[in-house]
């Protein structure tokens, strides 16, 4: 309990006042600025493209969407989905400082070949918020995750992962 005077009490007591008008706003400004569906990250490299989407639905979870185009003759595209098995798996991984977590598989939902981007993969799910909720840590609550596709080319057995972009958000 205070034994200071009156007077200091109520000095006290207005400047709670004037910085819990302040510091409302300032919260809610913070809250918007984080997006409620992250925009699309896409990596080029010498022979395609890799992409991750995460976009927040209606009921409060998120459509992750990994997509990948490997460059290459439509011929070539269609012996690969010709081929026994998957040539493509996708997971979305969270980025630490001293190692990446497996947060968990994207089941690929599509696959084909044209002349265009040869041969293209399409990986969809929805998650919780908490699947994308990587960083629980008191100094750090941003979440950095990136989608991971391994391709692995069934006629040579040889093959390539291919990492997309970094989301920062909070999820």
């Amino acid at each position: 309990m205070s034994t200071g005077n009156p007077e200091s009490r109520n000095r006290t007591r207005r400047l709670l006042r004037v910085l819990g008008a302040v510091m409302v706003p300032a919260v809610a400004i913070v809250a918007l600025a984080v997006p409620a569906s992250a925009d699309q990250q896409c990596r080029s490299f010498s022979s395609g493209v890799v992409c991750l989407t995460i976009n927040r639905l209606s009921d409060g979870q998120y459509a992750v969407d990994l997509g990948i185009d490997v460059h290459m003759s439509r011929q070539d595209a269609q012996a690969i989905i010709d081929a026994p098995g998957d040539p493509f798996t996708a997971k979305v991984v969270g980025a630490d400082t001293f190692f990446d977590n497996d947060l968990f598989g994207v089941p690929m939902v599509g696959i084909g070949a044209t002349d265009e981007s040869g041969l293209s993969a399409d990986f969809h799910r929805v998650v919780l918020p908490s699947s994308l909720n990587e960083d629980d840590s008191p100094g750090d609550r941003v979440d950095e995750v990136f989608g991971r596709i391994r391709f692995v080319d069934p006629r040579t057995n040889l093959g390539r992962t291919f990492d997309t972009p970094e989301i920062h958000a909070l999820f």
